[in-house]
């Protein structure tokens, strides 16, 4: 597998995971998707908040933008709210993929981060954001359990298996 390849099949894992977060986070109650539990984001809805703002952050970094910043919960009041927004996010994310070329993969990214300047080698950069994505999706299961919600099963096996079938 090329890396151009390996690349688009994560992104489309990525959605299916934050498709499948999405859901687990609309099986709680409203009072407890906004109850602060004092780790991660604090609720539910400020940690898909940053896991959205994130994945919105990197891929205008990728194309040279480094201006934009993470959702408010003011900006984004409900759920329905996030999920318009992010299914727009993936699509950027899917569009800046193609683009793509294994060559353009190794190009290096100059970005700021808190006004501090930053690089890396893109197809490196992007890899961060799918575990980024990872790393903040099992804070946000722990979190819909403790308010009263279903976690969603979103390991990178289980979406392989239902891609062949096998779930």
């Amino acid at each position: 597998m090329q890396l151009l390849e390996y690349l688009t099949q994560q992104f489309d894992y990525i959605k299916w995971a934050d498709d499948l977060s999405l859901e687990a986070a609309g099986t709680v109650k409203l009072e407890a998707y906004h109850r602060e539990f004092g780790f991660s984001f604090g609720t539910v809805h400020k940690t898909l908040l940053h896991m959205l703002g994130a994945q919105h952050i990197w891929v205008g970094r990728w194309q040279g933008d480094s201006t934009r910043k993470f959702p408010t919960p003011e900006d984004l009041m409900t759920l329905g709210a996030i999920r318009q927004r992010w299914a727009d996010v993936h699509a950027e994310l899917h569009s800046f993929v193609a683009k793509q070329t294994d060559e353009s993969l190794e190009n290096r990214v100059e970005y700021f981060r808190n006004n501090v300047p930053h690089s890396g080698v893109l197809w490196q950069l992007i890899n961060h954001c799918f575990d980024h994505a990872n790393y903040h999706r099992g804070q946000l299961n722990s979190l819909v359990k403790l308010a009263g919600g279903k976690p969603a099963g979103t390991m990178y096996v289980d979406y392989c298996r239902q891609r062949e079938g096998q779930v």
